[in-house]
């Protein structure tokens, strides 16, 4: 046996079923290995795809998701996806190769310490020049990774060492209980204390609470507490639960940003927000003000960070709102749910973004996710796509990288391949890392794409011409490209929409994938929506 096959049995011992990632001679060891193992290694277009897959498929898990890539430009190419990991905190290995010992320092083909280049957005990042002590940092890398708060590691390890014998002996599986730290019960009981004596309050529910969606709605229905959802929890609370506000923060519902800025109410309730830029409406303190504050997260780095709270909590939320459903008594407030928001008016040319984003859920299947890409269009779905009970919505907007769903779809499939998925993703996005649709192509992926073709960077073009009068000169519209004639130039079938009546004709389609489907989504870009919190704090005075 040698140290690339140990390594790998190792990880398969740890649940690893798929891998991502592009073959280079580099990583040799590691990809021949792969033959002798049950883990599907898929075979990307750009190291990008590999490591937002791999985040992908960690967040729908919340368990190790793996990346085999070449060392230098694998690693360098792949830096995006290694950043969104991190700033989402998910647990992925990135086993990246290096060159031979013995050239180490003699300018070889692809020499760089890629160490010393993803240190700064890794838990962990250590090129292994001893062969002997590979499995020792291999085991130590995953459970750094697994070590709440999760996050993605980097282990490098030179050609000649992965092709080595190995002699020693392979680890057991991680217990990953294990690795948690010690959670504080007095600040927790504090918690429901708090929360017992407080008449009213608000449920503030953030991407760390995924999986807890019946527990949370269980106890806001016992407590009378409305919820607001951050955007990247958009999902965990569906849109038509009779206590739930809606998205708060980036592009927030009216409904919910009326009640926060007009409600007085005793305790706020978080539940694993970092509280960042994209959940407060830009640090806007009125979610805060007057209230007493309750802050949940197993990653005590966030508390008090950019608010105060009065009751900092470290522990595992699911454990956590377990106790608080147990132990605390049932309210009789009465809570009338706002209109989200004001209706529907035609201001613009085109294609209605907003009224696609109404109307694609009940095209879809009861059970879709959608995976969202970043750019306006994202905004239309923040704001105004009505997510069903059976539905799951993935976004990763703390790293917000263009690319990042078009990409980054096929890990969060291959974690759920019983739920359909839908991507909705913008030209200038699409044409970054778009050439993945050809790898759902080839290991028969029924992923739909939604591609909002409009030839401009509408966000940028936007806010621009609001903050200045002018958009950036030359910069944000390009010539308009038939991606459905490209589509089926690969073999991909695709259909161009230009009216929202011809998404009806894609319920069947949809409801029957067995490959992946592009739909061209042709719209002017004159209708806005445009996060106006973010726009008032660019302005000069």
């Amino acid at each position: 046996m040698r140290i690339a096959d140990a390594v790998i049995e190792f990880l398969y011992k740890n649940g690893v079923r798929h891998s991502f990632g592009v073959p280079t001679s580099q990583a040799s060891g590691f990809t021949d290995g792969l033959h002798d193992y049950d883990i599907e290694y898929v075979v990307v277009k750009n190291e990008a795809a590999a490591t937002f897959s791999a985040g992908r498929y960690a967040d729908k898990t919340r368990d190790l998701s793996v990346c085999f890539l070449g060392g230098c430009v694998g690693v360098n190419n792949g830096m995006n996806g290694i950043g969104d990991a991190y700033r989402n905190k998910l647990p992925v290995i990135i086993i990246s190769s290096y060159v031979k010992k013995d050239v180490m320092g003699k300018n070889a083909l692809q020499e760089l310490v890629s160490t010393d280049v993803t240190k700064s957005i890794t838990k962990y990042s250590k090129t292994i020049l001893d062969k002997d002590e590979v499995m020792n940092e291999v085991k130590k890398a995953v459970e750094i990774a697994l070590t709440p708060p999760h996050g993605p590691v980097h282990i490098s390890i030179p050609t000649d060492i992965q092709l080595s014998p190995f002699n020693g002996t392979i680890p057991d599986r991680i217990d990953r209980e294990k690795l948690f730290p010690q959670f504080d019960d007095n600040s927790l009981n504090k918690a429901v204390d708090l929360i017992n004596e407080s008449s009213s309050g608000v449920i503030m529910v953030g991407r760390g609470s995924r999986g807890l969606s019946n527990d949370i709605k269980e106890l806001s229905i016992k407590l009378g507490w409305p919820i607001i959802t951050t955007p990247n929890a958009k999902a965990i609370i569906n849109t038509d639960f009779k206590n739930n506000l809606g998205n708060f923060g980036w592009c927030t519902t009216e409904g919910a940003a009326n009640y926060i800025d007009k409600t007085d109410y005793e305790c706020l309730l978080v539940l694993g927000s970092s509280l960042g830029q994209m959940s407060t409406r830009v640090y806007k303190d009125t979610l805060m003000k007057g209230s007493k504050v309750i802050h949940i997260d197993w990653d005590k780095s966030e508390f008090n960070k950019i608010f105060n709270v009065d009751i900092p909590v470290l522990y595992d939320l699911r454990s956590a709102v377990k106790i608080i459903n147990e132990r605390t008594y049932i309210k009789n407030n009465k809570f009338i749910k706002p209109v989200a928001n004001t209706p529907y008016v035609n201001n613009h040319t085109g294609l209605s973004m907003r009224l696609f984003m109404e109307k694609i859920v009940d095209i879809v299947p009861k059970n879709t996710c959608f995976v969202q890409d970043m750019g306006e269009n994202m905004n239309f779905a923040l704001k105004y796509m009505p997510i069903k009970d059976t539905m799951d919505y993935q976004i990763s907007l703390n790293y917000a990288s263009m690319g990042t769903a078009v990409a980054g779809a096929m890990g969060s499939y291959l974690a759920e391949p019983n739920r359909p998925h839908v991507v909705i993703v913008g030209d200038g996005a699409f044409f970054m890392n778009g050439m993945e649709v050809l790898t759902a192509k080839e290991y028969n992926l029924p992923i739909m794409y939604f591609v909002v073709n409009n030839s401009m960077f509408s966000l940028v073009e936007h806010g621009a011409n609001l903050l200045y009068g002018r958009s950036p000169k030359g910069a944000c519209r390009f010539k308009r490209f038939s991606i459905t004639a490209m589509m089926k130039s690969m073999g991909i079938e695709s259909m161009e929409i230009d009216r929202l009546e011809q998404i009806d004709d894609l319920k069947d389609i949809i409801t029957n994938l067995k490959q992946p489907f592009v739909v061209d989504l042709i719209c002017d870009g004159s209708e806005m929506c445009i996060d106006t919190d973010r726009l008032k704090t660019m302005k000069t005075k």
